[in-house]
């Protein structure tokens, strides 16, 4: 027997390459019709412009197609890329510009789209104006999220969403100084499916989960001046929610196939509603040319509510029949915040000047929730066992309070060099209150627990940099931060981090050097609490180091108007070193969980004019890493990670101009991907497109 499928898929590849080629070769003949079959026709002294009613119209419109064939992991190429083979609306721009500088309805009118059709990103821009009257700008952009990596979760964590979003602002008497009207939206629109997994009875396993959530926001302010302040005030509001869902397709025996886990149904609905509202005031004015004030302050109110609900039914870990295991949870939060900043600036003489900035950010987050659970089960003999139905209720009441203090000094020492130094002291204060109650247990001296935690924290940083200039050519610039800083989580050791950057740029002839150069050095100094942890005695170091460094250089040469050449490489090191507490057989001990980057990326660009007609760009881009190298772990409790690959990405193109309006272009991507720890996700995507770009408008023959 013949493979007939295999055929059919050759004869349609072999088609579609076909169609691709077609389009080179009447791209070709329309060139060499345009360029050599006609006679030159004289340029006109001066171009004319396309006139639509006493609006003068200039556009470029790029449209075309791609093709795509890809050998390897499809979702591993999505989960990168995401480019499809088909239509493509590259590029597109329209400007109306009224003639005599004032319209009727408006002055000016730009439109502009990307990306629209076989690319994961989409983007539309609209800006509307009439001088003295109103501004317009509006944006909407559309994204293909996709994510399925068969080294993240066991490929259980995946997501294949559209985004879809926008702003829109609108700006009343936007030139009038004294007094202006701004008003503006925000849209936004998340769906798609995904997969997700849940832990029950001592497993794991995957579910579906469908993504719907939106929210909108509006808002309305004024600017203007009074008695030399220049002032804004904005009030806006927000409404948001999420009606994402989780459900189990069928019978699963979980990620642990050896235990006796098994669900035959799970269900999760997630309904969440929220508003939020917030009111910014700002002011700046300068005094005597001498000393500069700015200063604002944001007052902000959010409020959501959540009802969570959970159907099991299958088998535990102890082998019971699960005939329900219902969970409903319903919660509500308030956060109020109020944040303001001021800074001075003063200009002591022309080559220095001292600047402070002094911030205040304070917020109170509020919730509770009430949780009951109805538990029916059967055991392995099928008999009943008792109903449990635990009932609890939980709040909190978080206040948190922060100040941030920065001064800064910057001195010139003439053209050759200037300094800067500061130095930022940061002072917070967090309190927690509570309880925790279990309305299914008698009343102790620990139910309800009543729970109320005080602390206070003060970091210093040192700041510092310089640029200096040893030649009229050539440029060195370096800061560093040096200090600590506050951890996201209140009770453990603030970070104690050393940031420094050194660039240079050197410029000689028709050659420009960059280098530059990045260290971060950040350490968490945590240790173990008092003791009560049976697997670490008092005082056992158990923190995070983390060490990060770049080094980058690139040349950028450009010989003559016509030909241009840069080429650049950055080496990426990383090393993280966390200690962890692993399950082991002989108990719970100490170990490491180590991540290590080594990470070399090079790219090298050229772009060529051999004739008047014709422009060419090529590239290659190489990213190697090749990660924790020879290193391997002997012990469970010692992790050693990365994720060793290599990438690279040639790319040609070519536009050629056939007409006075309209160009030609063709090119050719390709990507080549390779896991060294799982090479089940390698691909290589060829990716060659075309596309005609169109011109109208003046000024079109003199691309």
């Amino acid at each position: 027997m013949f493979d007939i499928s295999h055929k059919t898929t050759s004869t349609g590849r072999y088609r579609r390459i076909l169609f691709i080629w077609m389009m080179v070769v009447i791209g070709i003949a329309m060139f060499a019709a345009t360029a050599f079959g006609q006679s030159p026709t004289p340029k006109p002294a001066e171009e004319e412009d396309l006139m639509v009613g006493g609006y003068k119209v200039t556009s470029t419109t790029e449209f075309g197609y791609r093709y795509r064939s890809l050998d390897g992991n499809e979702n591993k190429y999505r989960s990168d890329l995401n480019y499809k083979k088909g239509f493509r609306l590259f590029d597109s721009n329209i400007l109306f510009e009224a003639d005599s500088g004032k319209g009727k309805y408006f002055d000016s009118l730009l439109i502009s789209n990307t990306g629209w059709g076989a690319d994961p990103t989409g983007f539309t821009r609209v800006n509307m104006e009439k001088t003295g009257i109103y501004k317009f700008n509006s944006s909407a952009r559309r994204v293909k999220y996709f994510n399925n990596l068969s080294n993240h979760a066991l490929g259980e964590h995946t997501n294949n969403s559209q985004h879809t979003f926008g702003d829109f602002d609108l700006s009343i008497l936007p030139q009038n100084e004294k007094l202006r009207f701004n008003l503006g939206a925000s849209f936004s629109r998340m769906s798609g499916p995904g997969l997700y997994t849940i832990r029950a009875y001592s497993d794991e396993f995957a579910i579906t989960n469908n993504v719907r959530n939106t929210s909108n926001d509006f808002r309305a302010g004024v600017e203007g001046k009074l008695l030399g302040f220049n002032l804004g005030l904005t009030q806006g509001f927000r409404f948001f929610k999420d009606r994402s869902d989780y459900v189990l397709n069928g019978i699963s025996v979980g990620n642990n196939p050896t235990n006796t886990s098994v669900l035959t149904s799970f269900s999760r609905i997630f309904p969440t509603d929220g508003r939020a509202y917030f009111t910014h005031f700002n002011a700046h004015r300068t005094f005597a040319k001498k000393l500069d004030f700015t200063g604002q302050f944001i007052y902000s109110e959010t409020k959501s509510k959540m009802g969570m609900v959970d159907l099991f039914t299958g088998r535990d870990n102890s082998n019971n029949f699960v005939d329900r295991d219902r969970f409903e949870i319903y919660a509500d939060a308030k956060r109020v915040q109020s944040r303001g900043d001021i800074g001075l600036t003063y200009m002591v003489n022309n080559s220095f000047r001292i600047s402070n900035t002094f911030s205040f950010d304070r917020f109170g987050l509020s919730g509770q929730e009430r949780l009951e659970e109805w538990l029916e089960r059967r055991n392995a003999a099928g008999t009943p066992l008792a109903l449990s139905n635990p009932r609890s209720l939980a709040s909190r009441i978080n206040d948190y309070r922060r100040f941030v203090n920065t001064i800064e000094g910057d001195y010139q020492f003439g053209s050759l060099a200037s300094l800067h130094i500061g130095y930022r002291f940061t002072q917070r204060k967090v309190s927690v209150a509570g309880y925790d109650h279990t309305l299914t247990s008698a009343t102790t001296a620990t139910n309800p627990l009543l729970i109320v935690v005080n602390e206070e924290n003060s970091t210093n940083t040192l700041i510092a940099g310089m640029k200096i200039k040893p030649i009229k050519r050539w440029v060195i610039f370096w800061d560093v931060e040096h200090g600590t800083a506050d951890n996201v989580f209140s009770r453990v050791e603030n970070y104690k981090f050393t940031n420094v950057r050194i660039r240079s740029r050197l410029t000689f002839n028709k050659v420009v050097f960059n280098v530059s150069a990045v260290s971060k050095d950040n350490d968490n100094p945590a240790t173990s609490y008092d003791g009560s942890n049976p697997v670490l005695p008092v005082g056992t170091p158990f923190g995070a180091t983390v060490k990060n460094r770049f080094y980058s250089g690139n040349v950028e040469w450009k010989p003559m108007d016509k030909v241009q050449v840069s080429s650049g490489y950055t080496y990426h090191h990383l090393t993280s070193d966390t200690a962890i507490i692993v399950p082991v057989a002989t108990g719970r001990v100490l170990g490491f969980s180590q991540y290590f980057m080594r990470d070399h990326y090079g790219f090298v660009d050229i772009s060529v004019k051999p004739v008047k007609r014709v422009s060419l760009y090529a590239s290659y881009r190489i990213n190697r890493d090749k990660g924790q190298g020879s290193r391997f772990s002997a012990l469970p409790q010692f992790i050693i990670t990365s994720y060793p690959m290599n990438y690279t990405s040639p790319e040609f193109r070519a536009a050629i101009r056939l007409t006075k309006n309209v160009d030609w272009n063709i090119g050719y991507q390709y990507y080549n991907y390779q896991d060294s720890q799982t090479p089940s996700q390698n691909y290589r995507a060829h990716l060659p497109y075309t596309s005609l770009k169109i011109y109208f408008g003046g000024g079109a023959a003199d691309r």
